[in-house]
Order: C-alpha cells, then structure tokens, then sequence
C-alpha cells in the first residue's frame, strides 16, 4: 500500500487569497511577462512565479512589476533529488530545456503561498475567464484536458504493475493537460500527495520515470486514476486550448508583453491559450 503524506510546504510570510503559480528562466521570462499581463486584464490578481534561471537584471526588472513575485525554489530535498535522477536524460528538443524542471510543478503548487492558486504554464495566455475558472474550484481540484495529442497521453501499463491501483479504471484515460490546473489548500491536500507520490519514486528508479508519459503530466494522470477523479477533468477545451486550433486566426500578430489584448477580439471563444508543444513564439 502506498502512504500519502498530505502537507503544504511553507512559503513567504504573506499569504494570498488567490494566486497563480508558474515557474521561469530567462528563456522563458517573455512568456511571464505576457502570462501576467493577460492574468490582471482578467482578474488583478498575483502571479507567483518560481526562479529556475532568472538573469539579475530580469530579477529586478521583475520587482517593480505590481502583482508579480519572483520566488527561490522552496527547500525540498526531492527537487534535489530529481535533478540528480535526471542528469542523464535525453535532452528535449527544445533548446536549453532541462529535464527537472518539467517533474517539479506538484512540489510547487505544494509550497505556493496561496489559500486557491492555479498552475499556469508561461507558455500561455489568459483571454478571459478567469474568474470562472476559479469558480470551478468550489467542488474540487480543476484539470483540463489535453486538446493536441490526447493519443500520446496514456502511461505505460508498466507503471501500473509497479505502482498498483486497487480500484477499476480506464488506463487510457483521463487525456488531461497539466499546465493549467486548480487547488485549494488544505482540501485538496490528498489529491496533491498522490501527484507528487509517483514523481518521488521515479526521482530514484529509472525503470518507473520511464513508464510515466509526459513527466509530471503522467503522474498527475496516475494520481486522478488512483483517487478516482476523472470528472475534475473539464470538458471544455476552451480553458486550456492548444494554439495549434486558431493558428489560421493568428497570421501576422507578434508577440509581445500585450499579446493577449490583439487576441481577444480575434479568439471570442478561447479563454486560455497555449503554446505546448510547440516553441515558444518569442524564440522565432
């Protein structure tokens, strides 16, 4: 039997009713800029942004910025952990993407100092909505589905055989998408366990991270398989669609901080729009 051990790290001394929590390198810092942009357009509230590679003069660029707050790593021996675990990892395609960052989301979202907070990818951008989406939370965590490959979502059986569930379940499903994802401290704290629970055993067993699709993604997976949560997942695609459905609606807008303003009027039907899987459109 798996234990869960169920607890939320603690964060800065302030505590926010309400945040969204990403994580960034200088990379990516463009994409954060527009993610936080979007998100007061929507709904004035702080973004939270944890530190994996910032430049100084981003950092301080950062700390003028009203509702955004550029965060240290918390102190969690298993973010160590995976960055040993994962040293020798194929590395993505991507240019200069580490592995470890892509398992750590769960230990994250554990340690934000917020009471409901929201995990958002920096390669997305909220149009509107916002508000609703935290309204979702009232009845439990909230997870979105995977709209661009949900054929190539499923774990593989291994990790089932290693990680037993006891109740009947689909292993093909849910097709879910974990850059955008709700929880509410203390509520939803065995939920949160169960995500991080296969990420820690695969930090130390190769065989195991390798039978977990899309990292943190699959363990996420697992865990609404394991609890049995399948309907936490929306079925509305519109609060995490991939870009890759507007782009014959995209020819010639540019990227940049207020990105999110000219594609408003452009996606009325869209409230979350992400570029996963694709490279980020600042990199061109």
């Amino acid at each position: 039997m798996i234990l869960f051990r169920a607890y939320w790290a603690l964060g800065p001394s302030t505590m926010h009713e309400r945040g969204i929590v990403t994580l960034c390198d200088s990379n990516y810092y463009p994409g954060l800029l527009s993610l936080h942009a979007s998100v007061q357009a929507s709904l004035p509230i702080p973004v939270l942004c944890y530190d994996i590679g910032l430049s100084s003069v981003q950092r301080e660029e950062a700390a003028k910025i009203h509702n955004l707050e550029i965060l240290a790593l918390p102190d969690d021996p298993l973010i160590e952990a995976l960055r040993i675990g994962t040293s020798d990892c194929t590395p993505l395609k991507k240019p200069n993407k580490r592995i470890w960052p892509l398992w750590i989301c769960p230990l994250l979202i554990r340690a934000a100092p917020a009471i409901e907070l929201f995990w958002l990818d920096c390669d997305l951008v909220v149009l509107r909505d916002l508000d609703i989406l935290f309204g979702f939370l009232d009845d439990g965590p909230v997870l979105t589905p995977e709209n661009k490959a949900p054929h190539a979502t499923p774990n593989s059986p291994r990790l089932y055989e290693l990680m037993p569930i006891a109740r009947s379940f689909d292993p093909v499903l849910p097709t879910l998408n974990a850059g955008v994802s709700g929880w509410r401290r203390g509520r939803d704290d065995a939920a949160l366990a169960a995500y991080i629970a296969p990420i820690a055993r695969a930090a130390h067993d190769d065989e195991l991270r390798g039978a977990i699709a899309w990292h943190d993604q699959g363990a996420l997976i697992w865990a609404v398989q394991s609890l049995g949560i399948e309907d936490r997942v929306l079925s509305d695609w519109r609060f995490n669609l991939c870009v890759d459905h507007v782009l014959d609606r995209l020819d010639g807008v540019i990227w940049d901080v207020d990105i999110a303003e000219r594609l408003r009027p452009l996606l009325p039907d869209v409230a979350v729009l992400h570029w996963n899987g694709l490279k980020a459109p600042w990199l061109d």
